[in-house]
């Protein structure tokens, strides 16, 4: 059986919704759009404060902001902001906060597609998903390889046994399709955020910024993390921790004093990813020079319980190994907090002394 191409006009109002759509980003790519755009112009900061609070609001409030359609209204706005969201995804590196992205995301657009037309969802699984899909009176014609990619659940009325079959395609009422369709764009957006890459001496300072305060943002709401973090501190297994910072506890245990740019990384990083000031103090215990007075000012200061009342970020690499505190390069990681997540998650980044 031959998938029918439906004869479907998409415009700006399309992807305005839909800034997913293959059509879309092949148009935002010939708009030519650079990441030194993102970095130096106003048109970037725009794009990366959108995509800034599109990934903020996904964490703190569960749901994807879509923009009001109106004549005004520029998708090409905000299909750059969803590729800039990609971007920033990408380098934060933690599968947790891309699973949560991509649920959200794609839950958005099947509510979008519900009040749209079936023939549209549709033609957004052949075009942009590349499925084997077409109508069949009131149900649709699935082939059941992109059945089995898309069904929520392998069990009950989605189980492939539980659906009539012929000739390779699976009989799925429309009611239904929405469902299969918004766990295939979850899958997508999760595979262009997979392939979305950049060269780390390419991304601009503005767009590490956002980096590193979304992933803080993150960390913060990851208690397991900070647990995870803590039981492997006080087993010392800290194969979670960037070679960076494993380096900087040996030194501590060793009982060197550490510099205060040294201090900083350390405590900033344990702060990041869920300790709190007293956990970090019980760390510094372990300098020749400890003063607790002195070392919880400090440390309240980098948690910004103190002074300006900023928390402070760790270091990216780059940072660190101006200072003297990294010699390793890992691979496809810029910031030891991009290390902990992907290492946390089971995807330890391989590690070579630069």
């Amino acid at each position: 059986m031959e998938t029918k191409t439906l004869k479907v006009i998409l415009g700006p109002a399309d992807y305005l919704r839909y800034p997913f759509l293959r059509e879309a980003i092949e148009n935002i790519r010939l708009f030519g759009l650079t990441l030194e755009d993102i970095g130096n112009s106003p048109l970037g900061a725009e794009l990366l404060n959108n995509a800034r609070k599109k990934i903020l609001t996904v964490i703190e409030k569960g749901y994807y902001p879509t923009p009001e359609s109106s004549p005004g209204s520029d998708y090409r706005i905000e299909v750059a902001s969803f590729l800039t969201t990609l971007i920033i995804l990408s380098e934060i590196g933690d599968e947790a906060l891309n699973e949560k992205f991509a649920i959200v995301f794609s839950k958005c657009v099947a509510s979008e597609l519900s009040k749209d037309s079936i023939k549209k969802a549709i033609f957004i699984a052949v075009d942009t998903l590349g499925w084997h899909i077409t109508l069949d009176g009131n149900e649709c014609l699935l082939h059941y390889k992109h059945y089995l990619h898309g069904v929520p659940e392998y069990a009950g009325e989605w189980k492939l046994i539980n659906r009539p079959v012929s000739g390779g395609f699976v009989r799925v009422p429309q009611d239904k399709i929405f469902r299969i369709v918004e766990t295939g764009i979850k899958k997508h957006v999760l595979s262009l955020i997979e392939k979305t890459t950049v060269e780390e001496s390419k991304i601009p300072e503005r767009l590490y910024k956002v980096v590193e305060e979304i992933a803080t943002v993150w960390s913060n709401l990851r208690s397991e993390l900070a647990a995870y973090a803590r039981k492997a501190y006080r087993s010392k297994e800290e194969e979670l921790f960037p070679p960076c910072i494993r380096s900087l506890l040996k030194d501590l245990s060793s009982g060197k004093n550490l510099t205060h740019v040294a201090r900083f990384a350390l405590a900033s990083f344990l702060l990041n990813i869920g300790f709190n000031v007293d956990e970090v103090l019980e760390v510094f215990r372990l300098s020749p020079d400890f003063r607790e007075d002195i070392a919880r000012y400090q440390i309240e200061h980098i948690a910004g319980l103190r002074g300006s009342r900023t928390k402070y970020l760790p270091y990216k690499c780059e940072n660190m190994r101006s200072y003297g505190l990294c010699m390793w390069r890992c691979e496809n990681v810029r910031h030891p907090l991009q290390y902990f997540f992907r290492a946390a998650r089971g995807r330890t980044p391989r590690v070579a002394e630069s």
